[in-house]
């Protein structure tokens, strides 16, 4: 018995990822909230479908009368009248996996999503083998954002067909969800070796996004490589390409590909940071701050983003406009030391010294480990008068910066491994 399409929504978002202060982009600390976004999830699911069943046992046969108006019901979208007519059908023949599986497609669609479970669990219990019913099972857990009972019901699926591309796709999603994305990276190659289905791009996108968290970045950048070319007008394939190449210290391809995107979307998120980003690191600090700025008017809570376009502006002398955006960024970003040292930096500048000492005492308590940090609020106590504060920040910044050089001339000599 047929059923009507159900288009799946992406797992909830998680929070943003944090501070990239290293030589190289970080990956993307989450891949669902970007799917939030618009992301490769929802197209990935356009072909998912709550399965309907079709039993032709004699269990069903008493029931033949109620499962066609169930059935005529359900054609109509009368899905009140679909589920009374599969109820009155379970209730007269408690064993037709066809009632029982259809019965909680209905309870699906009236967002009944208990009952839809203890339905489909009771067709497997009457046909253990029957991949209707762990296939719904697997979509109603991953509807309701429980992902390790959809993992197991999708994997029994696949025990019965492997090569059921629907819920190789959701394991897949699931997965992902579950942020396990070496084995997500498995299901979508298989996916795309396979070529059963149409949904090719989405997971090819998916397939680079898990390849980047997994820090593989040659695989990731192979991914969207081949995603670009299939969809050449994707701004988002350019843009994780190039935070791919980036991080295999392709700098100029890196950036060749973030032109491109904001050339293509100039609206895509991310996409003008990761621009700016890599043009500060190329010396190029006024086109840098220019996309930071482009980034900023789409997204005004973008931290990093108001990060490097306060040192951006500290690095060019304008202390007063580092301190507005600085002074944005540590109270959006309470523990980012960075933008507390910069930010203390500045006051230095503007001969601030109060302010100055206490921005950096919240960096020093931020990183006690950190000599620079030290250094700075010794000079800020320095111009407060405060000589034995300054001379104690003075020593402990020498202390801990010949720690760290020891560290670094132990780890040059010691002997490489054969």
């Amino acid at each position: 018995m047929k059923t009507a399409k159900n288009c799946l929504p992406a797992p909830p978002a998680s929070p943003s990822r944090g501070f990239c202060g290293a030589a190289r982009r970080k990956p993307r600390q989450t891949i669902r909230a970007a799917l939030a976004a618009g992301g490769y999830l929802t197209l990935l699911l356009l072909v998912a479908t709550h399965a309907g069943a079709q039993d032709t046992n004699d269990a069903c046969v008493a029931a033949g009368r109620l499962l066609a108006a169930a059935h005529a019901a359900q054609t109509r979208a009368d899905w009140q009248a679909a589920l009374a007519n599969y109820q009155a059908a379970v209730s007269v023949a408690p064993n037709c996996a066809e009632a029982l599986i259809n019965l909680g497609v209905a309870h699906n669609r009236l967002s009944q999503t208990e009952q839809a479970i203890i339905a489909f669990q009771k067709a497997i219990a009457v046909k253990p083998q029957l991949l209707a019913a762990h296939l719904n099972l697997g979509i109603t857990y991953f509807t309701t954002a429980r992902y390790d009972p959809a993992i197991e019901s999708l994997q029994h699926a696949l025990s019965i067909d492997a090569a059921n591309a629907q819920s190789r796709q959701l394991l897949a999603l699931s997965l992902i969800a579950r942020e396990r994305f070496a084995e997500a990276a498995e299901q979508l190659e298989w996916l795309l070796a396979a070529r059963q289905h149409r949904e090719e791009a989405p997971t090819l996108l998916a397939l680079g996004e898990c390849y980047l968290r997994l820090k593989e970045f040659r695989k990731a950048a192979r991914s969207f490589e081949q995603l670009a070319q299939l969809v050449p007008s994707s701004a988002k394939a350019h843009l994780r390409l190039g935070e791919a190449l980036d991080n295999l210290s392709e700098s100029a391809r890196a950036t060749g590909e973030f032109r491109r995107a904001v050339e293509l979307d100039p609206t895509l998120a991310e996409a003008h940071y990761a621009l700016g980003y890599a043009l500060l690191r190329q010396g190029d600090l006024d086109e840098a701050a220019t996309q930071f700025e482009r980034e900023l008017s789409l997204n005004p809570k973008m931290v990093l983003s108001r990060y490097h376009l306060g040192k951006v502006h500290y690095q060019k002398g304008r202390y007063v406009q580092a301190v507005a955006h600085l002074t944005t960024v540590v109270e959006s970003a309470p523990n980012l030391r960075p933008a507390f040292e910069t930010l203390g930096q500045a006051y230095l500048k503007l001969k601030d010294a109060p302010r100055a000492a206490a921005v950096l005492e919240r960096a020093v308590s931020l990183s006690p480990d950190w000599p620079d940090a030290h250094a700075l609020l010794g000079r800020a106590y320095l111009a407060l008068g405060k000589r034995h504060e300054a001379q104690r920040e003075f020593d402990t910044a020498r202390r801990l910066s010949a720690q760290e050089r020891r560290g670094l001339e132990k780890k040059v000599s010691r002997p490489k491994p054969n």
